[in-house]
């Protein structure tokens, strides 16, 4: 016997009460908007709420009606709320919500056959026919918005144009291309519409526009007559009734009359402004539209009804019906039954599945009357009038557009800056928008933003019925207000992000304005043009890295701006501290982080440290120290390393920093004086008897070992460091540089720990920006100089702002607030290159890295010019003696000499020269078959110079984005490293081009 099966609940009561719940909690959100901020974003955590796999089973209804309250009910997007002002929202009714409520509970399908919900949609069509003044012969359509009306529109010209044959054969069967004209303001709904009918964008016509922002109807006919003559047929045009940018209401009448001259179907977009058919006031300025061949229009706009509803009107029936009617046999008609009713709303569409959105505009005029929405319509006319006025008399406001109906576009001027808006454009458009950024943050109201002859415009459109003189009265204040607070306070983080990639380091970020290059040959804004490989250098930040940079930007911004003080830094670089703890995996160690500039700058902060928490006679021990970065020698002795420090104050390079204690140096190279590379062997036993020699002189050591060098190198082996811990104990301090990043999660958390400090950079193999350092203390160290009593050195305050001390603070009291911006911002971008480098699958990573290093290493081998530093046979090549199995086991960096083609080396100066020609376009100055290659921007690894030689090496670097940039959304492009290698083998080919050129 078989069991009933459907989804009718087994308990009416209960989901009747369900209803009641839903109703009375979705009230009480509405009558207590005052009370709620206009807008907030929904945290990731109730993000994440909806991110659940497919359900097999049932949830309780409370719980669903739970997670409609706290998850849903407070996230929207804030139409509702009497300041929302963006774009073009209505903000609905309640007597069109229990329409749509009763539409669901009917479940009619509105494509066809005979039922009664075809009299209400055929009712509020003629309602709109009342409206417009369209014939009652007229056909028309209710559809999602005015944007699939218009392509509906458009299609039934096109059809009227090219006539019967374009249903079968299409455009392919016209031979003069079909054009149309719109207003340079008109809505991008009207160019996806000409995309999507096969006319194409190039089809559509920008008409200028007057002052007053509307269609310049002489400029139109100008045009219609170049089109003509060019041989194109135009067809229509669009006309707008109430633009989004201005509101501004393009002359019907003259327009109807050069579409009457030149027999051109005219289309009107009333989808904002339609509802001002309601008020006589506006007949002068819109009675023309009867005269059009179709209208759209939006319900869910001006006319408050629930989205989503718009409507559709056209003149000739006929035309229509014949653009869309098309029936198969399961379609057919009859004179009475179910199938009667034709012709059917199916046959003037392209849907035959269509929802019952009449019910909910019959609900709001029948519940509401044309009187009280003309009402609504009209005091919003009248509040965008008042506030134009009070922006008019505003020192600090300038309106940017006439106000025809009910958008009020304007811009905050500083006082300072009056008379000077011209030279201070891009100030002021950043400082605008942040503006209204930080309305709608604080959920104080929200705007929009537009752009108005090129100036960037807070744009005001007043739509909700819920929307007073008062609400008006505070927008325009809280937008002085936070003008003044930004302007007056924080205007330096108004920079881009890409000015802040170049602040807090030294004169190597400095863009050259011919180049657009900084002395790293690389961008601080994306550079997708060119080839780049050059990861143990320095790379140009990518886009994903750029866009997670300068929103975290306007994060900072909007945090310091609400808290009205830069106090927020200081928990924002925790948080990066924390967050990179938590991505390369040593967060459970507990160890205490501190971000800086540079590597260089983090060996400086460290050897502060260890003095400080250990006072001792101190040497620091340089591993590979022919392949650090010129200012090593001098902050490993904590010395100033250059005549500006990351915070811009002048100091003396070479001398000690003030309060702290001085400290011997000493190198240990990987090449000898004749440049021969020593074994790991030597190195290790070198290394041993620097630290035996100084710990005999009473030094304690800083060991400073090498994870990889510029080469790839290092030392001491891992075995001669834990020997060397165990022999000396306490009088040895090792600290890891590991500012490649080249390094296994396995292997930092070995290293903190064994109590070692790690100094990393987020710039190298995880291709964040230059100039991001970090030093990373084990538990046991920080603990202990945070109990040993004593201040770090106090010219340690010339290098770290307030903010960057975290559980510092107490030990350099002298250090200023000059907020690191710039340094935020880089880390945030390497970090965001770090998580989608691990979001790969570590068996592809794997596969990634075996493949580019197998590869490459044969094209650098088999070029003939070339000479690799490394052959795969070297004990140099690569370590075995990791914990991790990943990057700290592999070569990654692939340096190489060049030769002549009579086998001399390149001289420096020459590989220096071939290094800039191969990341610059030198195509001019080459025959045309070179050109292409000659173009290609090549960005590589810097020259090294190689003791003992007067040459240099280049270096083709991986990086991790050769491998995160071909997994999107947990699909993995195995096409992405085919592109990679041809790349690779592109450079090579153009590094022949300059040797044969130029050396």
């Amino acid at each position: 016997m078989s069991t009933s099966l459907t989804l009718d609940p087994q308990n009416w009561h209960a989901l009747e009460e369900a209803f009641h719940q839903a109703l009375q909690t979705g009230l009480e959100h509405l009558q207590s908007l005052e009370e709620q901020p206009v807008w907030r974003p929904a945290p990731e955590a109730m993000k994440s709420a909806f991110r659940s796999p497919l359900p097999t089973s049932p949830k309780p209804l409370e719980q669903l009606l739970d997670q409609f309250r706290d998850q849903l009910l407070p996230y929207g997007n804030g139409n509702t709320h009497p300041r929302f002002f963006g774009w073009v929202h209505g903000g609905g009714n309640l007597y069109g919500a229990l329409g749509e409520l009763c539409a669901a509970l009917l479940n009619n399908n509105l494509g066809g056959r005979d039922h009664i919900a075809h009299q209400v949609e055929h009712q509020v069509l003629q309602w709109s026919r009342e409206m417009f003044g369209f014939p009652a012969s007229s056909s028309g359509l209710l559809t999602s918005g005015t944007s699939m009306a218009t392509l509906i529109a458009l299609a039934v010209a096109r059809q009227s144009a090219v006539g019967a044959s374009m249903k079968t054969q299409g455009l392919q069967g016209n031979t003069s291309p079909l054009v149309g004209y719109c207003s340079a303001q008109s809505h991008n709904s009207v160019l996806k519409a000409f995309q999507l009918l096969g006319l194409g964008s190039d089809a559509l016509r920008a008409v200028p526009v007057s002052d007053d922002f509307t269609l310049d109807t002489h400029a139109l006919a100008e045009l219609i007559t170049a089109d003509r003559l060019a041989g194109a047929t135009p067809f229509c045009v669009i006309a707008t009734v109430g633009t989004v940018n201005t509101g501004a209401i393009d002359d019907i009448t003259a327009i109807r009359e050069v579409c009457y001259r030149e027999d051109l179907w005219l289309h009107v977009d009333a989808a904002f402004g339609g509802a001002l058919a309601l008020l006589d006031e506006y007949q002068d300025a819109i009675g023309a539209v009867q005269d059009a061949d179709s209208i759209a229009f939006d319900f869910h706009k001006w006319f408050q009804v629930p989205y989503a509803v718009g409507g559709l009107l056209v003149k000739d029936a006929n035309t229509h019906r014949a653009t869309f009617s098309e029936r198969k046999e399961y379609l057919t008609t009859e004179p009475m039954g179910l199938s009667a009713g034709a012709p059917w709303f199916c046959d003037f569409g392209p849907e035959l599945s269509r929802g019952f959105m009449a019910l909910k505009v019959w609900f709001t005029f029948q519940g509401v009357g044309t009187e009280r929405l003309a009402g609504v319509v009209r005091k919003h006319c009248q509040l965008a009038t008042e506030t134009a006025n009070i922006i008019d008399a505003s020192a600090n406001l300038e309106r940017l557009a006439p106000v025809p109906m009910n958008v009020v576009c304007c811009r905050y001027v500083p006082p300072r800056l009056q008379g000077e808006a011209s030279q201070q454009a891009a100030y002021l458009d950043a400082l605008n928008s942040a503006i209204v950024t930080q309305l709608q943050l604080q959920g104080r109201a929200a705007p929009s933003t537009t752009v108005l002859h090129g100036c960037v415009a807070i744009r005001v459109a007043i739509v909700n019925h819920r929307t007073e003189s008062a609400h008006m009265n505070d927008l325009v204040s809280d937008i002085q207000q936070l003008g003044t607070q930004i302007d007056q306070c924080f205007a330096f983080l108004l920079q881009p992000a890409q000015w802040h990639l170049m602040q807090g380091g030294d004169a190597r970020l400095v863009v050259d304005p011919d180049t657009e290059l900084n002395r790293y040959g690389c961008s601080p804004a994306p550079r997708n043009h060119a080839f780049t490989f050059s990861s143990s250098t320095a790379t140009s930040i990518s886009a994903p890295a750029y866009q997670a940079a300068e929103q975290y930007r306007q994060r900072l911004l909007h945090d310091c701006v609400k808290a009205d003080d830069l106090a927020p830094l200081a928990q924002h670089c925790r948080d990066l501290e924390s967050n990179l703890a938590t991505t390369f995996g040593f967060a459970d160690l507990n160890p205490d982080l501190h971000l800086s500039p540079s590597g260089t700058d983090s060996q400086l902060h460290v050897v502060a440290a260890v003095t400080t928490a250990i006072p001792a006679k101190w040497i620091s021990i340089v591993c590979g120290a022919d392949e650090t970065g010129s200012g090593t020698p001098f902050s490993v002795t904590g010395c100033h390393f250059d005549n500006t420090t990351c915070l811009g104050h002048t100091v003396t390079k070479g001398e000690r920093l003030a309060g702290m204690a001085p400290i011997a140096y000493k190198g240990v190279p990987f090449r000898d004086a004749r440049g021969r590379l020593q074994t790991i062997e030597e190195m290790d036993n070198a290394i041993e008897d620097h630290v035996r020699d100084a710990v005999s002189q009473g030094y304690n050591v800083m060991l400073h070992a090498m994870d990889q060098s510029k080469f790839g190198c290092w030392a001491p082996s891992p075995k001669k460091l834990d020997q060397l811990r165990n022999d000396y104990g306490q009088q040895i301090q090792v600290i890891i540089d590991a500012c490649q990043l080249r390094i296994d999660q396995e292997d930092l958390s070995s290293h903190l720990s064994k109590g070692d400090i790690l100094l990393l950079t987020g710039s190298k193999f995880f291709t964040g920006p230059p100039f991001s350092g970090v030093a990373i203390f084990p538990e046991e160290f920080s603990r202990q100089l945070l109990h040993s009593g004593r201040a770090l050195p106090q010219g340690l305050a010339e290098y770290l702002p307030k903010s960057d001390l975290g559980n510092w603070e107490a030990l350099l009291q002298t250090a200023t607030a000059p907020p690191t911006i710039g340094m935020y911002l880089r880390w945030k971008a390497a970090l965001e290159e770090a998580q989608r480098y691990y979001q790969v699958p570590k068996e592809k990573r794997i596969e990634g890295l075996d493949r580019f290093s197998h590869e490459v290493s044969d094209l650098i081998d088999s070029h003939p010019q070339l000479e690799p530093l490394f052959e795969k046979s070297s004990a140099w090549w690569a370590r075995s003696d990791m914990l991790g199995d990943e990057l700290g086991v592999r070569r990654s960096i692939f340096p190489f000499l060049i030769h002549h083609r009579n086998g001399e080396y390149l001289a420096q100066d020459q590989v220096r020269d071939l290094y800039e020609k191969l990341n610059s376009d030198f195509s001019a100055d080459v025959k045309f078959e070179e050109k292409a290659l000659a173009a290609q921007c090549c960005h590589i690894g810097q020259p090294v110079k190689i003791t003992g030689h007067d040459t240099s090496a280049l270096r083709i670097s991986m990086g991790a984005r050769i491998l995160s940039d071909g997994w999107h959304d947990g699909t993995h492009d195995n096409q992405h490293l085919e592109e990679e290698l041809r790349q690779i083998r592109i450079i090579l080919d153009k590094i022949t081009l300059c040797i044969d050129r130029f050396l």
